[in-house]
């Protein structure tokens, strides 16, 4: 059996943190921040359907109300289609360009997120 190790990461350090394992929740909290995070097609290390690209709708004369509700459409499809242990995301908030929203997983916890 191949067991498989993922190493923290504090973004607020930009460091690794080696001596603290992660928890399999942990590990989905961590992914989804790593996914929203990374840039669509920037970086060749991840394949091209990693990361998020917002480049078509902000900056444009959308309404608000459009450039959130597209937003939250593909964070949901990303998140959903990409990390097997979430089945649904929920519960968007909005405010001063940070989001708040909440993964149920199939690991018996939700996580809530501010991004």
């Amino acid at each position: 059996m191949n067991t498989i190790k993922s190493v923290k990461f504090d973004y607020d350090t930009n460091s690794f943190i080696v001596d603290d394992p992660l928890s399999e929740v942990e590990q989905v909290k961590q992914w989804v921040e790593l996914y929203i995070k990374v840039e669509l097609d920037k970086y060749k290390i991840y394949n091209h359907n990693f990361g998020m690209d917002f480049s078509d709708i902000i900056g444009y004369r959308l309404p608000r109300s459009v450039q959130v509700s597209e937003i939250i459409r593909r964070l949901k499809r990303g998140i959903i289609t990409g990390c097997d242990h979430v089945n649904d995301v929920r519960d968007f908030t909005f405010d001063k360009g940070k989001f708040t929203f909440t993964l149920i997983t199939d690991l018996g916890e939700e996580v809530i997120l501010h991004v």
